[in-house]
């Protein structure tokens, strides 16, 4: 069995209240017992006074883990990001309790058949395909793969979400190299929003995110709503700082997920009236699940 605490999307450097969503993540942490907690990535810029950071998550005194976002991405390069996390690869895996937990590093493009890191953007040139995950690291996922132990699956973008420029664009060729009753879930962050899908007998999770689900297009898409809500950068936030508990054992997947709050400014107030932005829903929550196995 493993137990762990998940959550993505943190933004930590974008707005005045991430030290208090930090601790409320740090109080749903404490309230069980855990094998480690994981960042599905966008968690804060990676520079030196960020340590603090860190640090807060690692005084839970279990493993933290992280993946790679694509904001991490926005300023430093992908040495500095390795350093500030301390990794020695930008993909890897480890074993708990019988369990191998692969994270993945998807923030990645190809740009004139070149494949390249993100890097202060570059992912939004006209011709790139973004994001993907790299020739070399598929074929690192296959060989971890080949050791048929049940696995875990975390990335920062979806495996799932079909909507343009979302998803890893090469999914389905990874997706190949998935068998069900090993790889048991699949979680990413990325979207701020809350998705669930069960496809050939695997289940794959999006994580909203502990912070706002972000709707600037929305707001600029109409000059009265941009005039009106400019302010808010097209960050609507949750009350609450969104996290899932999720335990797994050889009968099932249990997914407690959570329900919220907005801050303030809800979808209505900007006229997306079905709270469904970029394929995922945006409501403040994150779902629970029971999968058997």
């Amino acid at each position: 069995m493993i137990k762990f605490l998940v959550f993505s999307d943190l933004h930590y450097d974008e707005v005045g209240d991430a030290d208090k969503r930090i601790e409320e993540l740090l109080s749903s942490a404490r309230k069980r017992e855990l094998d480690f907690i994981v960042s599905l990535g966008d968690l804060c810029n990676p520079i030196s006074g960020n340590k603090k950071v860190l640090e807060r998550f690692n005084s839970l005194g279990i493993p933290f883990y992280t993946v790679i976002g694509n904001h991490e991405t926005d300023n430093c390069k992908l040495s500095e990001i390795l350093d500030f996390f301390s990794l020695k690869n930008p993909y890897y895996s480890v074993v708990c309790n019988g369990y191998k937990l692969i994270f993945l590093n998807t923030c990645y493009l190809r740009n004139d058949e070149k494949e390249e890191v993100y890097y202060k953007r570059n992912f939004k040139c006209n011709s790139a395909v973004y994001p993907i995950v790299p020739a070399e690291e598929i074929r690192w996922l296959q060989e971890e793969l080949s050791e048929g132990m049940k696995c875990i699956i975390f990335s920062h973008h979806s495996f799932i979400n079909d909507f343009p420029k979302r998803g890893i664009n090469n999914r389905e060729e990874i997706r190949k190299n998935f068998v069900k009753k090993q790889v048991l879930l699949c979680v990413n962050g990325h979207d701020h929003g809350d998705a669930y899908s069960f496809v050939d007998g695997i289940s794959y999770l999006t994580i909203n995110s502990a912070n706002y689900a972000w709707l600037g297009n929305q707001i600029a898409s109409s000059e009265v709503l941009q005039e009106k809500y400019s302010y808010l950068h097209g960050m609507l936030q949750y009350k609450q700082a969104m996290s899932a508990y999720i335990k797994i054992d050889d009968s099932e997947i249990r997914i407690c997920g959570m329900d919220g709050e907005y801050l303030s400014v809800t979808p209505d107030d900007i006229e997306l009236h079905d709270y469904r932005w970029n394929g995922v829903s945006v409501k403040p929550q994150i779902s629970s699940h029971l999968i058997k196995l």
